[in-house]
């Protein structure tokens, strides 16, 4: 996984250092700014270091910029499956929803980092061979609507009017708890934190097209 991750960061120092260049001859819709509204399509690979398993799930995401700055996001996640073997983990589907910050950068290269809170909707087989004696069996395949909380750094690259690319690093925190079906305890506690990645290309309108001035540039 570390191998992963070193080469999404060398990913978006790449992609950050060619953003600099001048990119107004393939910006002729202009830079980031208010009335976006993008959607994105995308696929994800995270870890869960409680279980040390690596989980693919398909994503997507509908943002809207309120402000140059400042947006709002919800997000999909659809679990795929563990790519480890004898993963406890059988859905870990969720939603989050939050805001977003946007870094200007004067061009269509739009680094962001937001917080979105969630909720999961995940499955876990029982591990029998871990729990206390008197919550053995008390569990089987149990589903649990678990709360999220995460934190997302990555960018949009809007090279094209009605195109864009998309890169998230995504950490979220939370825990799975097993219904019991004694009496409603919980029967187990899990750490379901998970760190992903996600890439993928989106579709961006202008809601708001931005008025023009005589000299043809925006006015907002």
């Amino acid at each position: 996984m570390r191998k992963i991750f070193s080469a999404i960061s060398l990913f978006i120092v790449c992609s950050y250092s060619f953003a600099q260049k001048d990119t107004s001859k393939n910006m002729s819709w202009g830079t980031v700014h208010k009335g976006i509204l993008a959607g994105v399509g995308t696929i994800s690979v995270g870890e869960m270091p409680a279980f040390n398993i690596t989980n693919a799930y398909i994503t997507g995401n509908l943002e809207y910029y309120a402000q140059r700055n400042v947006s709002i996001r919800g997000d999909a996640f659809f679990f795929v499956n563990s790519l480890t073997q004898n993963s406890p983990l059988v859905r870990n589907s969720g939603i989050y929803f939050g805001a977003f910050y946007h870094f200007n950068t004067h061009s269509g290269f739009d680094p962001l980092i937001g917080f979105q809170p969630g909720w999961s909707v995940t499955k876990m087989t029982a591990q029998n061979d871990l729990s206390p004696p008197a919550l053995t069996n008390s569990y089987k395949d149990a589903t649990s609507l678990c709360p999220l909380a995460s934190v997302v750094v990555g960018f949009n690259f809007f090279a094209e009017k009605w195109f864009h690319i998309q890169a998230n690093v995504r950490y979220t925190a939370g825990q799975y708890l097993a219904p019991s079906s004694q009496g409603g305890v919980f029967a187990d506690q899990n750490n379901i934190s998970e760190l992903s990645f996600s890439f993928g290309l989106g579709f961006n309108i202008d809601v708001f097209p931005r008025r023009r001035g005589p000299a043809g540039n925006p006015s907002f």
